[in-house]
């Protein structure tokens, strides 16, 4: 997105600005004149006197959440402090507070050496596209309210009110039977935002916890996202304990992914159907029902709506964009394959790992069935996701390249380009987070999925 060119900071190509943040590499992207230009133009778009500001465990984060306090102390703002806490914590308690709005203070998967600003509005809500150009727009005219000489605010500690969002997700599961099961989780929290919060939740939920790196103390022992490869240790450390199922988290713990006792991490995909099955397992469906997923999300998810006889709905990537989708639609429950879970009726109304971890112990001892079960019952992802390092510029040639080679596939240009037919689907699009081009295939069988990316690289190949 092309900021004021007067403002050469904002160009700078550590630097990525989108609906999913103002995020950055320390300090050369997410630089002094960044932070103090985002910030000031946050806190004059703020309509009311409260902000909730959060961060996860990354080693600028308390520099950062400082000035962060700061500015918005000298702005006349009151500040309600969580400390290290999950993205989604941070927008319950902005919900539930009935702040003006909130700071998460993480760049979420990125490596460590990335930090960035998650702004977050009235009701929970991610800052949206519109919202995001009104940002950039004060940030091009320098048009900011003035610091106060006695602005008469203060920092509230805020970490009771972190019970309140846990609260609201034990509302939504049948605690008791849950408590009954006793079951044992992994958890490896990769040492960042979740570290505490997700271990209280499965306290409170009745569980022994045998904790994987849950201590927030600015290192990430492995990469960051929660991908197979980056969970092989813990992978084999859940295969050699008693657990009875596990979870991996990203650093700002709006991502979940699941662990077996016997296959050890499977698909990010599956977080989603399985908490959705949860929902299901312990709801009467509303007239209307729908799920709403991402362009990006596997079909897995169709499967499931298709055995209640409701539709699954489809949006741009971006929790901004599915939320947005699932208020349209008026849908049940929604979410990313990323591993983000969405229940409107918790006040997070958006990515939440404890809400997925809440709904998939509820499914397993609601059907009384083992994990390896359970997951045994939804059909088999055949998925895989490429990054291409290329030029935004040449984004239109590959599109018009594909378009010619799956002519028979139904194209949405909604977001990059998506071409698919009954059995397989491909997306390319620019990445909102990093500076790459992703490219997703699906399909039916691994041999239509192998058939599908060799079509699919053969284009890359000549781009």
């Amino acid at each position: 997105m092309a900021l004021n060119p007067q403002k050469p900071v904002f160009q700078h190509p550590d630097l990525m600005v989108s609906v999913s943040g103002i995020r950055g590499i320390i300090p050369t992207g997410l630089s002094p004149d960044v932070i103090f230009h985002s910030l000031m133009a946050f806190g004059s778009r703020l309509k009311g006197t409260t902000v909730v500001i959060g961060r996860d465990s990354r080693p600028s984060g308390a520099y950062i959440e400082n000035i962060a306090i700061g500015i918005m102390l000298a702005m006349g703002k009151k500040v309600i402090r969580l400390g290290i806490v999950p993205t989604p914590t941070v927008k319950a308690v902005v919900a539930q507070s009935g702040a003006a709005g909130g700071i998460m203070i993480s760049a979420s998967h990125n490596p460590v050496i990335w930090n960035a600003f998650k702004f977050i509005g009235p009701g929970g809500f991610f800052t949206n596209a519109q919202d995001l150009e009104g940002l950039l727009d004060l940030i091009r005219k320098e048009d900011y309210k003035p610091f106060q000489f006695k602005p008469n605010t203060d920092v509230e500690d805020g970490t009771d009110r972190i019970q309140a969002h846990i609260d609201s997700v034990l509302a939504r599961v049948n605690v008791s039977a849950i408590k009954r099961k006793k079951f044992t989780v992994f958890l490896d929290a990769v040492n960042g935002g979740g570290s505490f919060v997700l271990p209280e939740l499965l306290s409170r939920l009745g569980c022994k916890v045998i904790l994987q790196h849950c201590t927030p103390d600015g290192t990430f022992p492995r990469p960051p996202e929660p991908t197979p490869e980056a969970l092989k240790q813990s992978s084999r450390l859940i295969k050699k304990s008693k657990a009875d199922i596990g979870f991996a988290l990203d650093p700002d713990a709006d991502r979940l992914v699941v662990l077996s006792p016997k296959k050890g991490a499977i698909s990010e995909e599956l977080t989603l159907p399985l908490s959705f099955m949860s929902y299901l397992t312990s709801n009467s469906l509303p007239k209307k029902a729908s799920i709403t997923v991402n362009l990006s999300t596997s079909f897995v998810n169709d499967w499931v709506a298709d055995t209640v006889g409701i539709p699954t709905y489809r949006s741009k990537v971006g929790e901004a964009n599915v939320v947005a989708e699932m208020i349209h639609r008026k849908s049940v429950f929604g979410g990313e394959g990323n591993g983000g879970v969405i229940d409107p009726a918790i006040p997070s109304f958006g990515r939440d790992s404890l809400s997925g971890v809440a709904h998939i112990l509820n499914l397993l001892a609601l059907k009384g069935e083992d994990a390896e079960t359970v997951i045994g019952s939804l059909p088999a992802v055949h998925m895989r996701k490429i990054a291409y390092k290329i030029a935004g510029q040449k984004t239109e040639q590959i599109y018009s390249k594909f378009r010619s080679a799956f002519s028979e596939y139904k194209e949405d240009s909604r977001d990059g380009l998506r071409l698919a037919n009954q059995d397989s689907w491909i997306h390319i699009r620019p990445s909102n987070t990093e500076p790459i081009l992703r490219l997703i295939g699906e399909a039916r069988t691994k041999k239509d999925l192998e058939s599908l990316l060799n079509k699919a690289g053969k284009i890359m190949e000549n781009s």
